[in-house]
């Protein structure tokens, strides 16, 4: 049996629990297809995380922050910066898990909160704050944390409860449950890996050089010249092709970010949060806001049936449509070209790798440098929308942030040129996009972002028209 979950706030001293699966596997699945659906709601989990953590990464700074704590307001945005890198590795190395058992991938997440017991806690995008923090550092924790320093997690579940309305479960809980489950070959048989799947799956050749070591922030430490994830912890990136890799892959992560690890190994997740956490509890609450842009939560470019109900009365899962025609702009060419690195993440699984040299070629490369060239972009589109007012009646109010919205699909064409004419369709809806913003009359940085961005995607249009028009085999 899976080790029990806390679905509800603890009764008297003790937790209500309700264990991950009654049965293993669930009645209506074999083993096979239970780990398929493990691992694609770990994808769903690792995905939401790292949105999460951008977010908070990207309210932090602004010019509210005292010069004497400029240093190291950047120093904890790098270090949250690199601990979603490192879930993006973890997103992707179970793509590869389910592209070995012969699973569909899964780039989908939740959007708001979901009840599921599996769950960590419910979808938010929130800004960084001490509550916030108590929410990742739950998510990431270890299983024996509550014996080791019993003080400590007390009071950070208690910020955490209250932040999130109730109780955050442990994601190691399910990298557990996923272990056992692949472990035992009676549930999934050597059979059930494909051992010839590798050349469809992520690689660290190919992936792992836009993650070199001190990506992860100054929390990280340690020398720059080792890109070894399995030596210095930093990038997982595991292809798998047997049941000693898929084990490896998931301890891997586990140790990394869900705290399945010894709790003093202070290149995880949780040590990294809890550091943190620590710096910034010494700080008076005025001085804790003072470090944050005032984003507003869960920012959405609908406006039709949201919560309109002023800042005071919002619930956790109310919406802020952002109103300011300038910022909804830049909310919309984010949506796209979020969706856009998404579409690029799951084509290059369709590609098989080229052989004879180290990382990818051909297509399949392009869309993985693509891949790390929209995490760029996002980044400097949030950079402009955080320092926009999500209401232009009151520009002195709360800021528009990333809304990170969901596309209405992932799924791909089955016809190879049909799959390069959403990357056309896309690359059409930021052009209309980039000109409206251009016509908006808008100078500086973000002015010159856009020009430059559309020259890049005029280049770009130009190859994915060739690549349409290529013959098939």
């Amino acid at each position: 049996m899976g080790e029990p979950i806390p679905v509800r706030p603890p009764l008297d001293g003790e937790p209500v629990t309700e264990t991950i699966a009654p049965e293993r596997p669930p009645l209506e699945l074999n083993g096979r297809d239970y780990a398929i659906f493990l691992l694609r709601l770990a994808a769903e989990i690792e995905h939401g995380l790292m949105v999460q953590y951008l977010f908070a990464a990207y309210s932090l700074g602004g010019p509210g922050v005292p010069a004497g704590r400029q240093e190291r307001v950047r120093a904890w945005q790098d270090t949250i910066l690199g601990v979603a890198k490192e879930e993006m590795g973890h997103l992707v190395t179970v793509q590869n898990l389910l592209t070995a058992l012969g699973g569909p991938l899964q780039f989908n997440r939740e959007d708001y909160p979901n009840d599921s017991v599996l769950y960590e806690s419910g979808f938010r995008l929130q800004p960084f704050s001490l509550g916030t923090l108590a929410t990742y550092i739950c998510a990431e924790s270890p299983g024996d944390w509550e014996q080791t320093n019993p003080d400590q997690a007390r009071e950070i579940k208690r910020q955490a409860t209250d932040e999130s309305g109730g109780v955050v479960n442990r994601v190691g809980r399910l990298y557990q449950e996923l272990i056992d489950v692949v472990g035992d070959a009676a549930l999934v048989p050597d059979s059930a890996f494909d051992s010839g799947s590798g050349v469809y799956q992520a690689t660290w050749d190919a992936w792992g050089r836009g993650f070199r070591r001190g990506e992860r922030g100054p929390a990280g430490g340690g020398p720059a010249d080792d890109p070894d994830p399995r030596d210095e912890h930093e990038l997982v990136i595991v292809t798998v092709t047997s049941r000693t890799t898929a084990l490896e892959a998931l301890r891997l992560i586990a140790d990394q970010g869900e705290g399945f690890g010894s709790p003093d190994d202070d290149e995880s997740h949780f040590d990294r949060f809890v550091e943190i956490h620590g710096e910034l509890s010494a700080l008076e609450p005025q001085e804790q806001r003072a470090l944050v842009r005032s984003l507003a939560p869960n920012p959405t470019t609908h406006l039709d049936g949201q919560d309109v109900r002023p800042k005071a009365k919002r619930t956790l899962t109310s919406t802020s449509a952002i109103s300011n025609p300038e910022a909804r702009l830049w909310a919309h060419l984010f949506n796209v070209r979020y969706r856009k690195l998404l579409v690029n993440l799951s084509h290059s699984f369709e590609l098989a790798a080229q052989r004879g040299g180290p990382g990818d070629g051909g297509p399949r490369g392009a869309l993985i440098n693509r891949s790390f060239a929209e995490m760029y972009n996002l980044r400097s589109i949030a950079g402009v929308l955080v320092g926009l007012a999500l209401d232009h009646a009151d520009p002195e109010g709360e800021r528009a942030g990333p809304p990170f919205q969901m596309p209405h699909t992932l799924m791909l064409a089955h016809g190879e040129p049909d799959r390069w004419r959403l990357h056309r369709d896309m690359l059409d809806a930021s052009a209309t996009l980039l000109e409206r913003i251009r016509n908006a009359g808008g100078t500086g940085a973000g002015r010159a972002y856009a020009d430059a961005l559309t020259h890049a995607d005029r280049i770009e249009r130009d190859q994915v028209e060739l690549l349409i028009a290529a013959p098939q085999p």
